[in-house]
């Protein structure tokens, strides 16, 4: 069974058609063709459906997927073993939230650094929606999350940790030392809040509605850095955020969580690949990386 030929029936997979993959593996149309064949040939089963002109995968090769990434994996980090990581190059290509990317980058991209000198780490911030849909496109290689529990199959999960999305204000505000607030006494409250594509954000829009409230925000963000200098910076604002993003400024008695008893919200850091995604020794470089930043509390 030739390497070449899983490769070529990985790439047809993710594309949806031989034209696509052949262009893109530098291939004639028919050496993609002869090459499927092959590959059918040595399995005895059909792996694709050629009705007209288009292609679609059958159940056979829906089940033989996981082998051939499996496999190719292997072989490229066998094929890497012999060669110390400074020769490694290229790019791997990481999606995050602007909130994880200022809260563990700092610390991922040193390490990996360290290990992988010359290839380039492309981190790109995003919601969690785009971020999922690159990862399917094959956009990105992997993406570091915070969002709703993820149970999707056609995402590898690799970690996941529980994290709290706290309602915080400035220590200066009256709201931050009071005693059983509710959502109902913050409506009207000056706001700042992340936009409305954003997974915490969501979040607090989905209790409010449980509880029959609305809020509406003077302000609208997409980065909860400055969300985070503003409340710093003026007693009177309120905001949605991660505990992690203001665990500093908490610390440093500059922020104070509103203690507010019918609101508990929780999501999940996760860090997550595609199931049809070839793990190169860069891109389980970067995932080894990423999931000994993870595990450390912030």
């Amino acid at each position: 069974m030739e390497i070449r030929n899983l490769t070529t029936f990985l790439k047809v997979t993710e594309l949806k058609s031989f034209s696509k993959a052949a262009e893109a593996l530098d291939y004639s149309q028919s050496a993609v063709t002869v090459q499927i064949q092959q590959l059918e040939r040595e399995l005895g089963v059909q792996l694709f459906d050629r009705i007209g002109k288009n292609v679609s995968i059958t159940q056979y090769g829906k089940d033989f997927v996981s082998y051939a990434r499996d496999v190719v994996s292997a072989v490229s980090r066998a094929s890497a073993f012999a060669t110390a990581n400074t020769d490694l190059t290229g790019t791997v290509r990481v999606g995050t939230l602007d909130s994880l990317m200022t809260a563990s980058f700092s610390d991922i991209i040193p390490g990996f650094h360290k290990s992988f000198p010359h290839v380039i780490a492309n981190i790109h911030g995003d919601s969690v929606t785009r971020l999922k849909e690159l990862l399917v496109k094959n956009e990105l290689d992997l993406i570091y999350t915070l969002d709703d529990q993820l149970q999707d199959p056609q995402f590898v999960k690799v970690f996941e940790a529980e994290e709290d999305i706290v309602i915080v204000t400035n220590t200066a505000n009256p709201l931050a030392s009071c005693e059983n607030v509710t959502l109902s006494d913050l409506v009207g409250q000056p706001f700042v809040l992340m936009n409305r594509n954003n997974a915490y954000r969501d979040q607090f829009d989905r209790e409010l509605v449980r509880c029959g409230l609305s809020v509406e925000p003077f302000c609208e963000l997409e980065s909860d850095i400055l969300a985070l200098r503003l409340i710093c910076e003026d007693p009177h604002y309120i905001s949605v955020l991660p505990r992690y993003t203001v665990q500093k400024s908490i610390h440093e008695q500059q922020l104070a969580i509103i203690p507010v008893v019918d609101c508990e919200m929780r999501q999940w850091r996760q860090l997550l690949y595609h199931k049809n995604k070839v793990l190169t020794p860069q891109i389980q470089g970067m995932l080894d990386t990423i999931l000994e930043t993870a595990k450390k509390p912030f």
